[in-house]
């Protein structure tokens, strides 16, 4: 157990054994990686946003030249001859995690540092009391008032029609309904606020026409969308406003994410609703919800994504029902429950459509748990003692798009982290991160090895990262991938973890991927033109197409 310690618990040189940590989660299975090949790398280049770091990669062709570094974050830990197993399932589970804060709490120095990552994550989000009635505007924020809530008060597609936005979203607001589902409270509230009272979810439900079955008719499907950390469905973009400066003195990126400012709520959701915006021209029926407690949402918290991940289960099952349902059709109409589902589809039928969800950054975890509660096991992860009970198992779920993806888990964490992510959560304490959370305040943020350990079960699967993303190296990326028995496809890009920030070319590129992808597997196609093909790491950097994150230069090495 030391050495895994060594890797989560800088400076502490105590093992415990024998601990108090309910140890029945995680039952062993005797599935094994088939990740492809890693080989060697080759060179070493800087990339700017958002890491500002020196990287490994590999040398290959482009237009800047014949032996171009790319580089790639990479894997921090890494299995010995000795080790037998799962290594990236088997030592990074929640008890273990559990174990490893235990052991952490009884250095001062390890719990002072990490114990103040996990508190700046407390609840609530610091939107909840934004009482400036202008950054309330341009975040979209409405008056909570539970299911009495005003929904013509959200902020409609149209809106967005006017300058200086411009964008094609504001076409789609004739199919858009208002919608609001009901969740309960979750155990942070629960046990440390001694709140009992149901939330209110809320988004737009933007009715589509259906994909071309190829055969003359049309099929609906749905995406059900889940933002990154500081996505808001309806918040002001102002083109205006840029992702970060460069320092003139150091070269430095400096991310201008203190929103909302004087002219936008956050900066990146118009790339997001752009997505929304082409996944409806191609016919899907597109969800895009914001998560509890931000947002349009109600509730006090917004860190716990695997409840988020039930959230997303429960939706999938009250849009079928209607249960806890309320609509707000395009004519300005209100309906409730069953009819309220019948509304969005568009039939009285109970019956569901085929479901995806598409998560980015932290909507990957949500949209992970979800796809993990429903095909492998439903694990109370936030709860003193964890129980697992077996999958929801709902048939409509055909599959999910993780974009910035984090569902490999911390045994992936990359070896290379800023000083930013270190003090936040994301960086080298993830795991005691994880497992302080879980402990001292019921709350699930970042996997642990639970999402990586069920992805076999998935019956599909989309990825797509930037090669350098910070959300793990990109071994993890593969090794998700490996895992998807079903159909998949993994797209990268030369660029950072934001999707919103990736080259325009390779945007539309994932774009025109996802939907291939989602395409094919309401079909039930074994496969789908179209996609790059590689065997082993190197081949897979060499999938990029050739345009770079505009603040990254190409290094191009000599020849020896």
């Amino acid at each position: 157990m030391q050495r895994y310690l060594a890797a989560t618990l800088p400076g502490l040189l105590m093992v415990i054994s024998g601990l108090p940590v309910a140890l029945a989660a995680d039952p062993a299975t005797n599935f094994h990686s088939t990740r492809a090949p890693v080989p060697a790398t080759e060179c070493q280049a800087h990339v700017a946003y958002d890491r500002d770091l020196t990287l490994p990669g590999y040398l290959l062709p482009t237009s800047a030249g014949p032996r171009t570094c790319i580089p790639f974050t990479t894997v921090a830990a890494h299995p010995t001859a000795a080790d037998r197993g799962d290594f990236y399932v088997d030592e990074f589970t929640d008890a273990k995690l559990r174990e490893r804060w235990a052991a952490c709490k009884l250095d001062k120095e390890c719990h002072d540092r990490v114990y103040k990552q996990v508190m700046a994550r407390h609840p609530p989000n610091k939107e909840y009391n934004l009482k400036d009635a202008h950054g309330r505007f341009l975040l979209g924020k409405i008056e909570e008032k539970g299911g009495d809530t005003d929904l013509t008060t959200i902020r409609r597609p149209g809106y967005f029609s006017r300058p200086p936005y411009n964008e094609a979203i504001a076409a789609v607001d004739a199919q858009t309904y208002m919608v609001e589902f009901t969740a309960p409270a979750e155990p942070y509230e629960r046990l440390h606020q001694n709140m009992t009272a149901d939330i209110r979810i809320r988004g737009w439900y933007i009715q589509g026409a259906g994909i071309d079955d190829g055969k003359g008719a049309r099929k609906r499907a749905l995406i059900i969308a889940s933002g990154g950390g500081g996505d808001r469905v309806t918040a002001i973009d102002d083109p205006v406003d840029k992702a970060y400066v460069i320092d003139p003195k150091t070269g430095d990126t400096i991310p201008d994410d203190d929103w909302p400012n004087a002219t936008t709520g956050v900066k990146g959701e118009a790339a997001w609703r752009q997505v929304w915006f082409v996944l409806h021209q191609a016919g899907f029926d597109v969800l895009a919800l914001d998560r509890r407690g931000v947002g349009i949402s109600g509730g006090f918290s917004d860190t716990n994504t695997l409840q988020q991940g039930h959230d997303l289960l429960k939706i999938v099952s009250d849009l079928k029902s209607g249960e806890g349902m309320r609509a707000l059709t395009p004519a300005g109409k209100v309906a409730t429950g069953h009819a309220a589902a019948a509304a969005v589809k568009g039939a009285t039928s109970a019956e569901g459509l085929p479901v995806f969800f598409l998560g980015s950054s932290r909507g990957t975890m949500s949209s992970g748990w979800a796809m993990t509660i429903n095909f492998d096991k439903d694990c109370s992860y936030d709860l003193p003692a964890i129980r697992c009970k077996p999958p929801v198992r709902d048939q409509t779920v055909k599959g999910t798009i993780l974009i910035a993806d984090f569902s490999s888990g911390v045994g992936y964490l990359e070896s290379q982290t800023t000083p930013k992510d270190d003090g936040r959560g994301p960086g080298r304490d993830r795991g005691l991160f994880i497992g302080g959370s879980e402990v001292e305040n019921n709350i699930v943020f970042f996997p642990s090895s639970a999402i990586l350990a069920g992805i076999h079960t998935w019956p599909s699967a989309f990825f797509a990262r930037g090669l350098w993303c910070y959300a793990d190296g990109l071994e993890g990326e593969m090794d998700s991938y490996s895992r998807v028995k079903g159909l998949k496809d993994l797209v990268v890009v030369r660029g950072p973890h934001p999707f919103e920030t990736w080259p325009a070319e390779e945007k539309a590129r994932v774009e025109e991927r996802m939907i291939a992808y989602a395409r094919a597997a309401v079909l039930g196609q074994k496969s789908f033109p179209g996609r790059r093909t590689w065997t082993n790491m190197k081949e897979l950097v060499a999938t990029t197409g050739d345009v770079w994150e505009p603040s990254t230069h190409p290094t191009v090495v000599a020849k020896p």
